[in-house]
């Protein structure tokens, strides 16, 4: 008989396999309910799944309410597989190009705001298609090319999120502001940019000066909005006020600035740097919304990590335990939790209960 899940109970037998967003199995035929298959089968908005009438210990099953359907397989969702390689390398160029522009800046020269969009936009018109792969890029760091990379992938971050946010207009712009945003750092001293060790408060104090300058660079580029401007100047301020350059309250920084702010802090802490090893986009989230109401939007970042969760669904991963197996759900609630399906047993697991197994990578 067909239920809801909502009428599920444990111990209830699945007796024909259910479909999540890819064509395999999220939960396999003959498998025995448990708690945390009707948390994964709410997850994916599942509408009926077929049961025995009977539990596995005997009893007639008598859900509250049979849902009476006609008795056909449950279609599989259909997904569109995409070869990320060329977007990759795509990325790759425009960290190349990046690179060239800032030793150019490094030696004198101002910045070209036409060169700038020819390199970056094409790129930014790609994100929709290109999420989950976006959301990884830290990944695939090199702390000796930090600098190009990170610009690049904030500015592919803070696009993803202002449109999500409702900028769909202005996204293309807020991108561009994020790209630029640390091309200040061409002003900085290169001995302190190549250091391999936590700052001195004197040097803290020069790497601060970045978002001056790289405003300075572009202050009076007729080709950016003000408040793409603003976002360069301010995307290192903090809502409680103790950001830089100017310690703004909550209510003076620029919505495009906050964006910015969120990206950057996440490819920061999942990024390989000369002086941080990186962590997981799990360990990332938990440490910021630590932070929300301190240095992020509270709000901003709440949609973010529905953008990583939407990002990450359906992803391959491994496991601290050395099993391989798929992200089947993933909520960045109060209590963070993600639910992974086991390749080849198909079992189903917490790691909120699972307290001891971790996810070591993203495949």
């Amino acid at each position: 008989m067909f239920v809801h899940p909502n009428q599920l109970v444990e111990k209830c037998l699945i007796v024909s396999d259910v479909y999540g967003p890819s064509n395999y199995p999220i939960i396999k035929k003959d498998t025995v309910i448990t708690a945390t298959h009707i948390k994964v089968l709410k997850s994916f908005l599942i509408d009926r799944v077929e049961v025995d009438p009977n539990l596995v210990n005997g009893q007639p099953f008598k859900p509250n309410q049979v849902i009476k359907v006609e008795e056909k397989p449950i279609k599989k969702r259909k997904v569109t597989m995409v070869n990320q390689s060329p977007f990759f390398e795509h990325y790759q160029s425009v960290v190349s190009e990046y690179e060239k522009l800032f030793l150019q800046w490094q030696s004198g020269s101002p910045l070209d705001i036409n060169k700038v969009r020819q390199i970056i936009v094409p790129l930014l018109e790609r994100v929709d298609q290109y999420q989950g792969l976006i959301f990884l890029l830290g990944k695939y760091t090199k702390k000796d090319k930090y600098l190009y990379q990170h610009s690049v992938a904030v500015s592919l971050l803070s696009t993803i999120l202002a449109k999500r946010l409702g900028f769909e207009r202005e996204s293309i712009q807020i991108g561009i502001a994020a790209f630029i945003a640390d091309s200040g750092m061409s002003k900085i001293n290169q001995r302190i940019l190549n250091l391999s060790r936590k700052l001195t408060h004197a040097e803290l104090k020069e790497i601060k000066k970045h978002t001056t300058y790289s405003y300075r660079l572009i202050e009076k580029n007729a080709a950016l909005t003000r408040s793409a401007k603003l976002a360069v100047l301010q995307h290192h301020e903090r809502v409680d006020g103790k950001g830089y350059p100017l310690g703004l309250p909550k209510e003076r920084i620029n919505p495009y600035a906050m964006i910015i702010a969120i990206a950057a802090a996440f490819h920061a802490m999942t990024s390989n740097r000369l002086y941080q090893e990186r962590v997981s986009f799990f360990e990332a989230i938990i440490e910021m919304k630590k932070l929300a109401s301190k240095q992020f939007d509270e709000r901003y970042l709440k949609v973010f990590t529905t953008c990583l969760e939407d990002a990450l669904l359906d992803k391959k991963v491994y496991l601290s335990n050395e099993q391989s197996g798929t992200i089947v759900a993933l909520r960045f609630t109060n209590i963070p939790e993600v639910i992974i399906q086991i390749d080849n047993t198909y079992e189903i697991i917490s790691l909120l209960d699972q307290k001891d197994i971790k996810v070591k990578s993203i495949i």
